[in-house]
């Protein structure tokens, strides 16, 4: 059996179409801290864990295009299928106490084999946390990743040393396509510097370097540490973050983002901070703004989505935009259909909401790469093209349904704002749009007198 690192030609032709998916699946997606990647030294990816596969793809697809070997929980291995496919796509199992006791013991090879691909100089990527988590926080690490990293650093003996890079990942929201993906790798933690207290104390050694993965990683994320407070401090950080974008600007402050999803992602990200602080001292503030947000979260959806609708201005010229271009994507969206109506089938009959990004992606990935391809094939043959022509005809085909599935997420939020127009419905957002006025302006007021 081949080397679960080295490269095929398979895993090549698959990587180039599903990451043109990945760059459709997300509004805006800003790479931060390319250069504090190691180019010649075996190298560990450590990121928080948000959702299911979408963040494992996050680190695939946001470096250059050399390969990662990936850890997963055991239990997605139990289909023999299931378990081939997974090892082409450089993905193998770590076993965890609630797989059996009985199971731990096969750890031990696949530690090795994630040890051998350090040793020649290979990516691989763990998640320090264990598990996906629904909350913008970093939780506690578990050792997985610092026994394979101490491992392997005991092992070389050519001058190399193992690198563990934090990785920090932030979705908008978790659940559908759409959000924003925010990527900071942070500066590499050296292996080597914890390896003489390791050797003399392994608890010592493997809970210094796990504090400092974890005071690393945390700055690359919206780190929420409130556990009581944590729904209103994160509403809170993106209902405020036009305020904060304001002020910012007022105050010709300086940002290093360079997409519209980083300049969100910094001003929650510091709101986060702040607004733990203030929350944890109980400030008649925070009361105040609570009462003021109510209302507002009785809107559907997430809370950067919310807060995007009542800061909207209606424009004439995009409402001309949205009726012209609606004819052009129509039969795009009768062909994508089938797709969206099976993910939203199978996304109702799943409790694990972290997951269903990972569901709509994969069946809109796959689902639609048959159909486009059917289509292409039963055009190509009432066409009379040739076998060259149809290939061509499945990349059009193709082409034109990724932009059709960016132009469904556009249309997402004006249907939304549409079916809110009339009655009970248009007096709930008039209610909304006037409390989030009050609450803005007590904000901003807040933010300038810091």
């Amino acid at each position: 059996m081949s080397k679960i690192y080295q490269e095929n030609l398979g895993y090549r032709l698959l990587y180039i179409p599903v990451k043109l998916a990945f760059n459709f699946f997300f509004r805006q997606i800003e790479v931060r801290g390319m250069d504090n990647i190691p180019r010649h030294e075996p190298v560990i990816f450590a990121p928080n864990h948000q959702t299911g596969l979408m963040d494992p793809l996050a680190v695939l697809f946001t470096r250059d295009n050399s390969p990662v070997v990936f850890m997963a929980r055991a239990d997605m291995f139990k289909s023999k299928v299931l378990a081939s496919l997974l090892r082409f796509l450089k993905i193998m199992p770590v076993f965890r106490i609630r797989d059996g006791y009985e199971n731990l013991g096969k750890n031990e090879a696949r530690f090795n084999e994630a040890k051998e691909v350090l040793l020649v100089s290979r990516n691989l990527c763990l998640m320090p946390e264990g598990n996906h988590g629904d909350q913008h926080r970093l939780r506690p690490l578990v050792k997985g990743l610092f026994r394979i990293a101490f491992s392997a650093e005991e092992a070389l003996k050519d001058g190399t040393h193992v690198r563990i890079v934090p990785v920090g990942i932030d979705h908008s929201h978790f659940q559908h396509a759409g959000s924003d993906l925010v990527v900071t790798y942070g500066q590499p933690i050296k292996v080597e510097d914890y390896l003489a207290t390791y050797t003399e104390n392994q608890a010592i050694g493997m809970n210094g370097i796990k504090a400092d993965l974890a005071e690393k990683l945390s700055p690359l994320m919206q780190d929420i540490r409130s556990e009581v407070n944590y729904d209103l401090v994160y509403w809170l950080s993106c209902l405020s973050t036009p305020a904060w974008l304001a002020v910012q600007a007022e105050n010709k402050g300086v940002s290093k983002a360079r997409t519209a999803a980083g300049r969100r992602f910094d001003a929650r990200r510091e709101l986060g901070l702040l607004l733990d602080e203030i929350v944890a001292a109980e400030s008649p503030l925070v009361k105040e703004w609570e009462a003021l947000m109510v209302r507002i979260r009785q809107l559907p959806g997430y809370p950067m989505e919310v807060t995007e609708w009542l800061e909207h201005t209606p424009s004439f010229f995009k409402g001309l935009i949205y009726v012209l271009l609606t004819p052009v994507f129509l039969p795009g969206l009768l062909l994508n259909a089938p797709s969206w109506l099976l993910s939203r089938f199978i996304c109702r009959r799943i409790k694990d909401k972290q997951m269903h990004n990972t569901i709509n992606f994969l069946l809109g990935f796959f689902f639609n790469v048959l159909l486009y391809t059917l289509t292409a094939i039963v055009l190509g043959w009432l066409l009379s093209y040739t076998v060259a022509l149809t290939i061509g005809l499945i990349g059009l085909i193709g082409g034109y349904g990724l932009l059709t599935e960016r132009w469904r997420q556009h249309l997402r939020a004006p249907l939304l704002r549409l079916k809110y127009r009339y009655g009970a419905r248009r007096q709930l957002v008039e209610n909304a749009k006037t409390d989030y006025f009050w609450l803005k302006q007590s904000v901003s007021k807040w933010l300038k007198s810091r």
